[in-house]
């Protein structure tokens, strides 16, 4: 399966930062107005890649994201919780950026050296590749899809990326 991945665009997280909103309630936060051209010119792009779906997260960034492609392209539009990002906290609470931070580098580090950590309070890069790759098999009947998600979902599924992907950019994956 040939998959083009397209990170969600900037989002606009400054409401549920003021109000110190949980991790859940940030991941309702919206697009940034200003870089939704930036998602317009992706679909241009994204035009002659005969794509067949649109696979979604189910984030509002990443939705809004998906839905300024598909009005674009055309194409159904499917959303899949399991194409979620991340999960910095297990038990869905509000931890500060810093913990947040400190436990998003020891995933990539575990990532990177493909490490099994045990007893953690985050979710594992396996745990999130092993969701990531359900959802595949689910839409196997089509060779060539759009998955609109997080950097780490495409990180867990092609593996430790030196360099992310901005905010609205593409990268293609061959999956087996």
């Amino acid at each position: 399966m040939e998959v083009i991945f397209v990170r969600h665009g900037v989002p606009d997280y400054s409401l549920s930062d003021e109000r110190q909103m949980s991790q859940l309630e940030k991941d309702y936060a919206p697009l940034n107005r200003a870089g939704i051209p930036q998602i317009c010119a992706t679909a241009e792009e994204l035009r002659n890649e005969n794509a067949q779906i649109i696979i979604s997260s189910p984030y509002t960034r990443a939705l809004q994201t998906a839905e300024i492609l598909n009005r674009s392209l055309g194409l159904e539009l499917f959303v899949e919780h399991d194409l979620r990002e991340w999960r910095a906290d297990l038990s869905g609470g509000y931890i500060e950026l810093s913990e947040r931070d400190r436990r998003w580098q020891e995933h990539r580090e575990t990532l990177k050296n493909n490490i099994h950590p045990q007893n953690i309070s985050y979710e594992s890069w396996a745990e999130l590749k092993i969701r990531a790759e359900n959802v595949l098999r689910k839409y196997s009947e089509y060779s060539r899809i759009i998955i609109v998600s997080h950097f780490n979902v495409f990180e867990s599924l092609a593996g430790y990326q030196e360099c992310g992907i901005d905010c609205g950019s593409y990268r293609q994956l061959e999956l087996v």
